[in-house]
């Protein structure tokens, strides 16, 4: 079965990204994300973030490219760099802990370093998962923020459907 969220962001990532850019996976979770966003970028860079040792592991045996480098640490802290893309794939570890989740204090946290040093002619890409209570403040926090940005420097995006699958976000940035 087609999951309509990913295929909605692997398709935003395809048309934005070049060979050469750098692109960090904030929550690297399985590896699924770090994997497509290495092929997409085979001559720049990609930094894969978790705060959980087992995610970390589990993106290391699906993802073995020289040019991603893996950080296990919170995605409120990222490398010091700019970046054409940042992933945001929120929730649980599949296969974890389904107690042990993104929160929508650091998420902001890190959303919000994320605009300052996302490059003009990037953009942030972020699922939700709003079935669980967690997911559901997170989504509404995000909500809340992207609609204060600046029209004139932000386009936002978001997908939601019906079937209450997860929604995705997608925020390009025009001008500083």
């Amino acid at each position: 079965m087609k999951k309509p969220h990913l295929e909605q962001a692997y398709g935003y990532w395809k048309e934005l990204l070049k060979p050469t850019d750098t692109v960090i996976d904030a929550t690297c979770g399985n590896g699924h994300d770090t994997l497509r966003l290495a092929e997409l970028v085979p001559e720049g860079h990609v930094y894969a973030i978790d705060v959980q040792e087992d995610a970390i592991a589990n993106s290391r045996l699906r993802v073995s490219y020289p040019h991603v480098t893996y950080l296990h640490q919170s995605h409120t802290v990222l490398p010091k760099t700019s970046f054409k893309l940042i992933v945001y794939n929120l929730g649980y570890l599949p296969g974890g802990n389904k107690h042990l989740t993104t929160q929508s204090d650091t998420t902001l946290q890190s959303v919000q370093l994320a605009q300052e040093q996302l490059e003009v002619g990037g953009a942030l890409s972020i699922t939700c998962y709003p079935r669980h209570a967690e997911g559901e403040i997170e989504e509404k926090s995000l909500q809340r923020w992207f609609g204060q940005l600046d029209p004139q420097s932000w386009k936002v995006v978001y997908h939601f459907w019906k079937d209450k699958c997860p929604t995705l976000f997608f925020i390009y940035k025009f001008k500083n």
